[in-house]
């Protein structure tokens, strides 16, 4: 089983966004899911219309699943009409994109700690 981020847009309406947050979430446990986190994002501008929709709620979910389940929760997903739009996310690939990022800043911090040594010693050689 391995770990995933869904993130997903509706309308403005609140019983919408209920509806469609409650959906996807019995299709995620329909599906053999096991939901860590779940935040609601609230409202933000889009970057273009959707459905002549400027607006919408952001909701997410972090969970657990089957690799083979995705394309089934995908299809599923699909289908709600609430939902504007929706990414999931498989989270190694994430975690491996930022501790690469990590591994290159600590990188460039030993080689800055390394000039400074070396200029260090060369201005003590030239004082003696």
């Amino acid at each position: 089983m391995r770990e995933y981020e869904i993130l997903f847009i509706t309308e403005l309406n609140d019983a919408l966004h209920h509806t469609a947050k409650e959906k996807i979430k019995e299709i995620l446990l329909a599906n053999k899911s096991e939901i860590f986190y779940e935040e609601d994002y609230g409202l933000h501008t889009l970057a273009y219309p959707v459905s002549k929709i400027s607006q919408g709620r952001f909701f997410f979910y972090h969970f657990r699943c089957d690799g083979d389940l995705i394309t089934t929760i995908e299809k599923e997903i699909r289908y709600e009409s609430s939902v504007l739009r929706f990414i999931i996310v498989r989270l190694e690939e994430v975690l491996n994109k930022q501790a690469q990022e990590e591994v290159k800043e600590e990188a460039e911090e030993v080689k800055v700690i390394e000039d400074t040594k070396v200029q260090d010693e060369g201005i003590q050689n030239i004082e003696v």
